[in-house]
């Protein structure tokens, strides 16, 4: 079990957390023209701009490794709001970059130059640099790593378990990024059919985020007197041996075996769990997974909780999927409105990953505190 004891977000609803999953929980959207590309529409006959989730004032017009830096550094600036970021020291620092995998398909076709493997070199040398060098620690992390893809977010937990708990560190940061909205990746996204347009009303809106947690071991984080915003208290990734343009059908079997793990980890199986936060996004073959996913684990009465969707609020934001649901899950228990004090989050990539874990509320105090 681990502590959650901060939270930190930029998403196109806003320049914090507290501000972007109020704005979610209203139901408030910030979808707006992109650049590129021009989709073309049946019934007016001319192209129109593709939509999306972005956040300009963050990004402005910067590409790749400078769009990236700028995402993170916006988002530790909200979480250094609640968490001390200056003496590193102690701690271990992981960011989760995006997997890329649309533009490697089309390398692989060979319908976009081959800088799929340059680019994961540029972010694995140089983005946690970039980065410090704009945070300005007085010392840096003791350990620091980059990992990929949804299936990224897994990575980062198990490592963190493991030096936490061996005492290498006292605590650690895990961030997510992701930018689908620049002119290529959206490209990308419509060459593959899975961009949402006027001729393809199943399909996804692009989105950019950055969310970081800093997570610590329950005992220590209570020691020091830490705020415990929520517990992870279990986690499991696998994944399909197929992407998803491997013309493969979706039958939900990594993703199921993901959720029946992590919830058979759990003292109470799971039998808390009102609430999951899925991540739905508006690709048909996405909701087949899940749908078969909750026949297979229909003995553990999932359908009967409510699902909330990340995608429908800030976008398909891929590897910040999985945090971005884990900072709406710490605000509902703060506000009171998760009614529940067990949540299921569970994240695809079309890379073929799976992945699940479980959120729970800190205390019973805590949670009827936030119902007034």
């Amino acid at each position: 079990m681990l502590a959650v004891t901060g939270i930190g977000m930029i998403s196109a609803l806003g320049n914090g957390v507290v501000d972007a999953c109020a704005a979610s929980r209203a139901g408030i959207v910030r979808i707006a023209p992109l650049d590129e590309p021009r989709l073309f529409d049946p019934e007016g006959g001319y192209g129109q701009p593709a939509q999306g989730h972005s956040i300009p004032w963050v990004t402005g017009g910067a590409t790749g490794l400078g769009r990236f830096a700028a995402l993170a550094a916006a988002a530790l600036g909200d979480l250094a709001r609640s968490v001390e970021m200056d003496d590193l020291s102690r701690c271990a620092l992981f960011v989760i970059a995006p997997s890329d995998v649309h533009r490697q398909l089309l390398e692989e076709q060979g319908q976009l130059p081959e800088e799929y493997e340059a680019r994961r070199e540029v972010y694995s040398t140089r983005l946690l640099p970039t980065l410090l060098k704009h945070l300005k620690p007085s010392t840096l992390p003791r350990f620091q790593s980059v990992v990929f893809g949804e299936a990224g977010l897994f990575e980062a937990l198990n490592e963190a378990t493991l030096r936490l708990h061996s005492g290498q560190v006292d605590r650690c940061i895990i961030g997510g990024l992701e930018s689908l909205v620049e002119p290529q990746v959206t490209w990308a996204l419509d060459q593959l059919g899975l961009l949402k347009s006027p001729e393809r009303p199943t399909g996804v809106l692009p989105g950019e985020a950055a969310a970081f947690v800093t997570l610590e071991l329950p005992a220590l984080a209570t020691r020091r007197g830490a705020r415990i915003e929520a517990y992870i208290e279990a986690h499991r990734a696998e994944a399909e041996p197929f992407h998803r343009r491997s013309r493969q059908p979706a039958m939900g079997q990594a993703l199921s075996r993901c959720v029946r793990t992590t919830l058979e980890a759990l003292p109470d199986k799971g039998r808390e769990t009102g609430l999951v936060i899925a991540a739905l996004n508006g690709d048909a073959y996405r909701a087949q997974d899940w749908g078969t996913a909750l026949v297979r684990l229909r003995d553990l009465n999932l359908g009967d909780a409510r699902e909330w969707y990340p995608a429908l609020s800030f976008g398909e934001i891929g590897a910040a999927t999985g945090l971005v649901g884990l900072c709406m899950a710490v605000r509902a228990f703060a506000r009171g409105y998760a009614a529940t004090r067990g949540v299921l989050v569970w994240t695809a990539g079309d890379d073929g990953s799976r992945g699940a874990f479980y959120v729970r509320a800190p205390n019973r105090q805590s949670f009827e505190d936030g119902r007034k």
